[in-house]
């Protein structure tokens, strides 16, 4: 019992079908009026216009593999064929068909990473989540964790998307691509540096030890009102009562499509923490989807350099006027303080109805002053990601 996607985008749970290739030729051929069967290099092939398509069925990967995960398997062969089809002229598709019941989904897998790598009967992986987008939205595009592009389309957006008809990309994305071309430069960020810049603004959060996600809540709160970009995105920082928690409103004109919230992370950290379980829930099936927008960083930590940058913190607090809740300690928080920070990927991850059990473990964040036990938070595992990622910047200088 794996994934499968309903009529209107919902998640189901039943065993896989199985296409013969008759089968599959005859769900592409419905989907692209004028399209033909031919053989190329010895393989049967969909030609539509100028393209050959070669076609797979996807299904999952089997067990032990979580039930979200799907591929198709890109046997040696299909790379002769790609070059045949480039010599005469035609675009060659690799094509990944899913069938249940009365839905079917194309999934194009661009070839160009696959030829590079002389694929050897390799697989090419698709999520759940590609399904659901492309049944709810008609086509999704995306880049995955391993840098291979794929599109997701329904059945009747075929034609139109392989003749050119490519569907304009959410505007709200583009504000974070505008942002990113600011904060993912490269540069390393001082801790003093940055709370400094904060204190300067009155940012609210410019004395928290966990200074990283409170100075990128700052810079984008400062992006999309310098550049006239709150009727897409507003940063809420003044929660207001009968309104969701989180930090991100998502708008078309006065009213909020959705909800999302900002997080920094380290790279290298596996998990990172999200919101309440419930609010998430109640959030998604409101709006229909939630989004996380992550930023990941490079970290020195200050304990690595003698606590430096620890101790001038500490004393820079002291000297603004910042009283803590203890007697001055110019080593407070030593342990985990983060000298500087260096901004190298971000993504947007989208949770809906169709994938939020599976991509979300839960916890308990210990227990309230009072003794009572704190409400269940999310917990993003990042080895889930490419099951609700929906776009990625990963600046792949920056990675190295």
């Amino acid at each position: 019992m794996v994934d499968q996607i309903g009529r209107d985008g919902e998640l189901l749970h039943d065993v896989d079908t199985r296409l013969s290739n008759r089968r599959k030729d005859e769900l592409l051929l419905a989907a692209l009026p004028g399209a033909v069967v031919e053989t190329l290099a010895g393989e049967r092939v969909v030609r539509y216009r100028d393209q050959a398509i070669l076609k797979k069925q996807i299904t999952h990967l089997g067990n032990p593999w979580p039930a979200f995960k799907k591929r198709i398997q890109i046997p040696i062969k299909w790379l002769d064929i790609e070059s045949e089809a480039r010599a005469a002229g035609l675009v060659t598709r690799f094509i990944g068909i899913y069938s249940y019941r009365d839905v079917t989904i194309f999934v194009d897998f661009d070839p160009a990473t696959y030829v590079r790598r002389k694929a050897n009967n390799s697989a090419a992986h698709v999520a759940t989540n590609d399904l659901h987008q492309a049944q709810v939205v008609g086509q999704f595009s995306r880049v995955d964790r391993n840098g291979n592009h794929l599109t997701s389309v329904r059945a009747d957006e075929l034609s139109r998307y392989l003749s050119g008809g490519v569907a304009p990309e959410d505007p709200r994305i583009e504000v974070f691509r505008r942002f990113n071309a600011e904060l993912l430069d490269g540069r390393e960020i001082p801790a003093l540096e940055a709370v400094q810049e904060m204190h300067a603004a009155a940012w609210p959060d410019r004395f928290q030890a966990e200074w990283p996600g409170f100075y990128l809540e700052y810079r984008f709160d400062a992006f999309v009102r310098r550049s006239s970009l709150l009727d897409l995105v507003e940063f809420q920082k003044d929660k207001r009562r009968h309104r969701y928690d989180f930090d991100l409103a998502f708008r078309s004109r006065l009213s909020v499509d959705y909800y999302g919230d900002l997080k920094a992370s380290d790279i290298v950290k596996h998990e990172s923490p999200g919101n309440d379980a419930e609010d998430v829930r109640r959030c998604v099936q409101e709006y229909g989807r939630f989004w996380y927008v992550i930023y990941e960083h490079t970290t020195k930590h200050a304990r690595d350099n003698g606590d430096v940058a620890t101790i001038a913190w500490n004393e820079w607090r002291r000297s603004v006027g910042h009283k803590g809740r203890k007697e001055f300690d110019p080593l407070s928080y030593a342990r985990k303080f983060k000298e500087s920070v260096t901004f190298r990927r971000m993504m947007i991850l989208e949770v809906n109805e169709a994938n939020f059990e599976i991509v979300l473990g839960s916890f308990r964040q210990g227990q309230q002053p009072d003794g009572a036990e704190r409400a269940l938070k999310v917990m993003i595992n990042k080895k889930y990601i490419d099951n609700f990622l929906i776009y990625t910047d990963p600046r792949p200088s920056l990675l190295l």
